[in-house]
C-alpha cells in the first residue's frame, strides 16, 4: 500500500510533475513580464534601455508633431587622397624601405610629410590616425594591405592626418 503522500500509479506522478513544471514556468514568465514593464517606464534614456512608446507621447503643446530627426551624429566626411598627408616612417632595419613606400603612397595621390625611420623598431605594419579620421586610414589600408594595423593617435603633428610606420611583417623585396 502506498504512502500518505505517495501517488496513486505511476501516471498520475507525472501529471502532478506536469503541473509543478508548469507552474514554475508560469511564475517565471510573469516574473519576466514585471520586469519588461518596470524597465519601460518612465524616461530611460540616461541608463540606455530601449523604450517602448507611441508617438504621442512625445508631443508637447509647443510642438504638436513628434520630431522625426535623427539623434546619430554625422561622421566626418572621408577626404580625399589629395587632402590627406601622409608621413611614412620606417620601422624596420631595412635601408631605404621608407623612401620607397612613400613613393607607392603618392602615386596614389596622397600628399606626402615626414620621410624617415621609427626607433625602436615595431613589429607590426601600422597606420595611424588622428582622431576622426579613421576613414581615411581604411581607404589607404584598402590601397595598401600590408599595413595591418589601424591605431588612433593624438600625437601626429600638426597638419598630418596619417602616420605610417613600416614593421617587420612589411613584404620586402630583398
Amino acid at each position: 500500500m502506498p504512502g500518505k503522500h505517495a501517488p496513486a500509479s505511476p501516471r498520475s506522478f507525472y501529471i502532478s510533475l506536469a503541473r509543478a513544471l508548469g507552474a514554475a514556468l508560469g511564475a517565471v514568465a510573469l516574473m519576466v513580464i514585471a520586469v519588461v514593464v518596470f524597465l519601460n517606464r518612465g524616461d530611460n534614456k540616461s541608463q540606455g534601455l530601449p523604450i517602448v512608446s507611441s508617438p504621442s507621447t512625445h508631443q508637447t503643446a509647443a510642438s504638436p508633431t513628434p520630431t522625426q530627426t535623427p539623434t546619430t551624429t554625422p561622421s566626418p566626411k572621408v577626404l580625399p587622397p589629395n587632402q590627406v598627408k601622409v608621413d611614412v616612417l620606417n620601422g624596420t632595419t631595412h635601408t631605404g624601405l621608407a623612401k620607397d613606400t612613400a613613393k607607392k603612397i603618392e602615386t596614389e595621390g596622397y600628399e606626402i610629410g615626414t620621410v624617415g625611420n621609427q626607433r625602436p623598431p615595431i613589429a607590426k605594419s601600422t597606420i595611424f590616425y588622428r582622431p576622426g579620421r579613421r576613414g581615411e586610414a581604411l581607404a589607404l589600408q584598402e590601397a595598401f594591405p600590408e599595413f595591418t594595423v589601424l591605431k588612433e593617435s593624438k600625437a601626429l603633428p600638426a597638419g598630418t592626418t596619417l602616420r605610417v610606420v613600416i614593421g617587420g611583417d612589411y613584404p620586402t623585396s630583398g
